[in-house]
């Protein structure tokens, strides 16, 4: 779009060349536009232009708390602010701009309607914390001259401010120009508390956002603060990580896509390490007084809140390097979970494999189902016809595979536990996970037939190690007794493991380990079966020799699986371990395989060799 010659453009407060394109986009034109032929003016046109940039608006009409100057964003800042019409989630390092943020688009988004877009706009700000919200609120008071020392001289957009609502939980109330007769502008503060009661009862248009995010622990807080969106209304999360994996706040950063173009589906990732950051903010100076601070460049805390990183939890079993180099793409691989409901006679069945993990070792998810079955042969009574069902099921998902050296693991559900059972492809030197099972609701009987139904699959070919818990003790009982079960042979092919027994220490070839007692005698090392099998997959880990896909659940549980220091032996955590204690029993059983002599049992059953 060619400038015309006169003066129409003179005077601008805005680049020219953006607000000719904006011109052209919405159809004005400059020779008319130099005669008078719009019914708007060009400062009427420019106004209009700076009033739909979230960015430009705040330039014109905010100032600088402190200093009075122009309010200002720093260059990393605007496409975010600019990404207003996306759902964004920012992980980013402490200190970085996120509460200026959410106080700028705020107040752009109540002062404008969002650019003239939303009607009656309403938005919910939550944060885990009363005191989280604290600061925003106080941030948008001084903005619009009504903080704790009000000035005398009002600024611009003072106009939109109407009396809050304080009680029992803050809510600002805004003229916003494309409210309807009789309609206002609001803004929802609210805390999550322990399960979101606070989100109840509120339902916004325009925005939700979330400040520190990854302090919420509790899942149902995410549903209810999601539940008070309406269609079309989008969400703002930030925070400054924790460490901890295991949250909705880390799956969600995982999920979100750097530089997701706006028309298209998903969540938008911005990341701000505070190397982004301009002098004096960021410069040689500060990042050795970081250093100092969080004592080291590779700690947890100089990870998160100087570099926005994820880090790992404290005292990890495995740090995330020793993961990472075993990450690797397994195309075979397949997860099946089931989920049993009884109460409905539906079956929950989830299936996927995942894609070639990228550099930070997440990947793509691809589901193969997700849907709903009857329980009319899945839970049959007749043993027959259940383990027909099973069979038909894995078979929808799973390739067989001939000649294969196998080995599983089972950490079986008792009460609400989850029942893990998982299977390692031996190839060369490496041990690949092949296929993870996920059982919930499931009965004994029918533990035992998904056991035999995969073994089948595999022409029996794998050697089993099994958690010989409450649930264990029986489903192993019942594999090893029942003449259903006998083309199995689970005497000679399954062995249970009772973790908290002492067993000889050995390493995966079966050398035992010893150590020099204070008369110089060689003496075997004695350890809990659990500590042994934890030793034994880091040998792995070390050789980069213990293959896993990029699971997200099998990555979470074994970043965030910690121990602490006990009398003799780690303690290691119960949260989350099912998927790690079905491959500590795969790996018991890989080691002591050919070794009829270890009790591993309190009862005093032998482990047996391979028939």
């Amino acid at each position: 779009m060619a400038r015309a010659n006169n003066t129409v453009l003179d005077g601008l407060m805005v680049d020219e060349q953006p607000f000719m394109d904006w011109l052209g986009k919405n159809n004005f034109y400059l020779e008319p536009l130099s005669r008078g032929e719009y019914e708007y003016s060009v400062e009427q046109l420019q106004l209009r232009y700076i009033c739909e940039d979230p960015v430009l608006w705040c330039k014109a009409f905010m100032k600088e708390p402190d200093t009075g100057e122009p309010y200002s964003f720093w260059d990393y800042q605007e496409k975010s602010a600019r990404s207003w019409q996306q759902d964004v989630i920012h992980q980013d390092a402490a200190e970085v701009g996120k509460t200026r943020e959410i106080t700028a688009i705020t107040l752009w988004g109540m002062c404008t309607g969002f650019g003239y877009t939303i009607k009656n706009p309403s938005i919910l700000i939550a944060a885990p914390q009363q005191t989280h919200l604290d600061e925003i609120i106080m941030d948008i008071e001084k903005h619009v001259g009504e903080g704790d020392a009000q000035e005398k001289v009002k600024p611009v957009i003072n106009q939109f401010w109407l009396k809050p609502k304080r009680h029992p939980h803050t809510m600002f109330k805004f003229k916003s120009p494309t409210c309807t007769p009789g309609q206002v502008g609001l803004v929802y503060f609210r805390p999550a508390g322990h399960d979101g009661e606070a989100f109840r009862g509120v339902h916004v248009n325009a925005m939700g956002f979330f400040d520190e995010a990854a302090k919420i622990k509790n899942k149902v807080c995410w549903s209810e603060f999601f539940r008070a969106l309406k269609p079309g209304s989008n969400t703002r999360i930030y925070s400054v990580p924790d460490g901890d994996n295991t949250t909705n706040y880390y799956s969600m950063t995982k999920d979100a896509v750097k530089d997701l173009p706006i028309n298209q589906e998903g969540r938008r990732l911005f990341h701000w390490p505070k190397p982004l950051m301009p002098a004096p903010f960021w410069d040689d100076k500060r990042k050795r007084k970081f250093i100092r601070d969080f004592n080291g460049k590779n700690t947890g805390g100089y990870q998160r809140n100087v570099l926005g990183l994820h880090g790992q939890q404290e005292n990890p079993v495995w740090p995330w390097e020793l993961i990472n180099a075993n990450v690797q793409h397994v195309p075979e691989y397949r997860c099946i979970k089931v989920r049993i409901d009884k109460a409905t006679d539906t079956a929950n069945i989830e299936a996927y494999r995942v894609s070639e993990p990228r550099i930070d070792k997440s990947a793509h998810t691809e589901f193969l189902a997700d849907r709903e079955d009857d329980l009319v042969d899945l839970g049959n009574r007749d043993n027959a016809t259940r383990q027909e069902a099973i069979l038909n099921l894995l078979r929808e998902f799973i390739e067989p595979i001939d000649n294969a050296v196998l080995w599983g693991g089972a950490d079986l559900g008792f009460s609400k536990d989850p029942t893990e059972i998982t299977v390692w492809r031996e190839v060369g030197h490496e041990m690949r996970r092949i296929l993870r099972i996920q059982l919930m609701g499931v009965d004994y009987p029918t533990q035992c037939d998904f056991i035999y139904c995969i073994d089948k699959l595999f022409n029996f070919n794998a050697q089993w190690g099994v958690d010989f818990g409450n649930a264990g003790t029986t489903v192993v009982q019942i594999l090893q007794d029942d003449e259903r079960y006998d083309e199995g042979n689970y005497s000679e092919r399954l062995t249970g493991f009772l973790f908290g027994s002492a067993l000889d220490a050995i390493d995966e070839s079966g050398a035992a380990l010893e150590q020099e007692n204070d008369k110089g005698d060689f003496k075997s090392i004695r350890m809990p079966a659990k500590e042994l099998a934890t030793n034994l997959i880091t040998m792995r880990m070390q050789n980069n020799a213990f293959v896993t896909p990029a699971d997200s659940d099998i990555l979470n549980h074994y970043q965030n699986h910690t121990a602490k220091e006990g009398a003799r032996n780690r303690i290691f955590s119960k949260k989350d371990d099912h998927t790690i204690d079905a491959d500590r029993v795969m790996m018991l059983r890989k080691a002591f395989n050919d070794f009829s002599s270890v009790d591993t049992f309190s009862s005093g059953v032998y482990v047996r060799g391979v028939a």
